[in-house]
């Protein structure tokens, strides 16, 4: 009998090794897509779950209009109101579905904002109307319960190209993920506790098209069309769920040129027949009351920009003002604002052309700055640059020969002239960031290199060649050149 009990022990022990590594065998082989990428939907996912429990009165669901649309951090800083976004990458209304599921599990939210765009045909590959990728960033992150699993079956029983298995088991699905591994994948705790920006992900360029004509309220003599029969299907469950758990629903649609007059018809009258708000962008009324201009506010045909979606923010906040109390000063949301606000000093420094302010904008205890020159750089030289180069506790500028400086979290690691050709390397953030700086003056060629972890980022253009690195986001901020053409200094990027 002994016997028995110990060799049933050792099998319950192997078994639960095995469970293990397999566990950590795929969390290292998921795809990610973290903070310091674009679209960081595996953050947003995962920083969710760090929200203290019902402390969330707003929730967002749908596509990635929605993640550049509506900002959390905007609405908690101007009118208090505590929001998430649980957006992502073509949402189809299946995943938003169950991620309002989900989210239920840990908040109590008095109102949930649902993107419509999804309802109608986006990819006529799939029986979900999305792609899998898409679907696996949408999924792969939600913690295990019964709402992951009726998903996961959801999902392979409407496209029975997917198999349960793949989900079930990631390592048959991404197996020879092995070979394109980065740091992130092993660093899955630091990069998963990281703040995200709570779903919201800001775009930073304006599209500057000026063809785009808001739609009618009335409907004119259009029609209609028709949602996807999967899409409604899980639209009424959305509407029926939120109407078993008292919560308002309002749909809702950021401006975009793929948004019909038809489409709009059709949820204006789904939400009319189920009493429900609708608040669509494109909507002449709505989009000039938010003061959007679609040239400067968007960032393409669908998304977006970041003044684009401040102004849809504000306008969301403001309707929500007097029907969601404003909380009080929250450690959460607080550290979150402050990552926003570093993550649009990052979006001011790429956008910026003079070079005074630049200096001044890389003085950060996050940012780590390579300035090799290319060539003759002295044109550069003047009083402000002087000063500006001064305020960063450099010696000097960039002269006719060759010159460099590398400088972390506000310390000069190297600086450096010569007449030929000057080179430097070391590393950045605490080692784990190589990196090889060189300038060459006329006497040694005209050139400049960057490279940061075997990779050339200098433009090597003729001038000061700058690159920015972020040791907070471990991603290039910004990489630019400034040179003196008829005695005026320029940029490139």
């Amino acid at each position: 009998m002994g016997r028995h009990r110990k060799y049933i022990l050792r099998m319950l022990v192997f078994f639960v090794l095995a469970i293990y590594c397999v566990s950590l065998v795929s969390k290292v082989l998921l795809p990610k897509n973290f903070y310091n990428v674009d679209w960081a939907t595996t953050s947003a996912y995962l920083d969710f779950y760090h929200m203290e429990r019902d402390s969330v009165d707003v929730l967002f669901l749908g596509s990635s209009h929605c993640v550049a649309a509506f900002s959390p951090v905007e609405l908690y800083e101007r009118y208090g109101i505590k929001s998430y976004n649980l957006g992502g990458e073509q949402q189809s209304l299946v995943l938003s579905y169950y991620w309002l599921l989900e989210a239920l599990r840990f908040q109590k939210p008095r109102y949930v904002f649902l993107d419509t765009f999804m309802l109608f045909p986006y990819d006529s590959s799939s029986p979900l109307n999305a792609s899998e990728a898409s679907l696996r960033k949408g999924i792969d992150f939600m913690r295990w319960s019964w709402v992951k699993v009726r998903a996961v079956r959801d999902i392979c029983a409407i496209d029975g190209e997917q198999k349960l298995s793949g989900y079930f088991f990631p390592p048959e699905r991404f197996h020879t993920r092995w070979k394109m591994l980065s740091e992130d994948d092993f660093r899955m705790g630091e990069m998963g506790g990281h703040e995200s920006l709570m779903g919201f992900f800001p775009l930073n360029f304006a599209c500057g098209d000026q063809s785009f004509e808001p739609l009618s309220q009335d409907g004119g003599l259009t029609g209609y069309e028709e949602m996807l029969p999967v899409m409604r299907e899980y639209l009424d469950r959305i509407t029926a769920l939120c109407a078993e758990r008292e919560i308002n629903l309002v749909l809702t649609k950021s401006p975009t040129m793929f948004y019909s007059q038809e489409a709009f018809n059709s949820v204006n009258a789904y939400a009319f027949e189920n009493g429900l708000e609708y608040i669509d962008f494109n909507e002449e009324s709505v989009y000039r009351a938010a003061g959007l201009e679609f040239a400067a506010d968007s960032c393409d045909t669908d998304h977006a920009s970041i003044p684009g979606a401040m102004k849809i923010s504000d306008y969301i906040g403001a309707w929500l003002k007097d029907k969601v109390p404003s909380g009080q000063t929250d450690k959460a949301w607080e550290k979150r604002a402050e990552y926003y606000r570093h993550y649009l000093k990052d979006e001011s420094l790429r956008t910026e052309t003079d070079l005074c302010r630049y200096l001044q904008l890389t003085e950060d205890d996050d940012y780590c700055v390579f300035l090799p020159a290319m060539g003759d750089a002295s044109g550069l030289r003047s009083p402000e640059t002087a000063e500006a180069f001064g305020s960063l506790g450099l010696d000097g500028e960039p002269a006719e020969g060759g010159y460099l400086a590398v400088m972390e979290a506000g310390e000069v690691l190297k600086e450096a002239w010569g007449e030929g050709v000057t080179e430097h390397q070391g590393t950045v953030r605490g080692g784990l960031v190589r990196y090889r700086i060189m300038s060459a003056g006329p006497v040694g060629g005209n050139d400049s290199s960057i490279v940061l972890n075997g990779g050339e980022i200098s433009l090597k253009h003729p001038g000061l060649n700058i690159a920015v690195y972020c040791n907070d986001g471990k991603k290039l901020i910004d990489r630019v050149c400034f040179y003196a053409e008829q005695g005026e200094i320029r940029c490139i990027r």
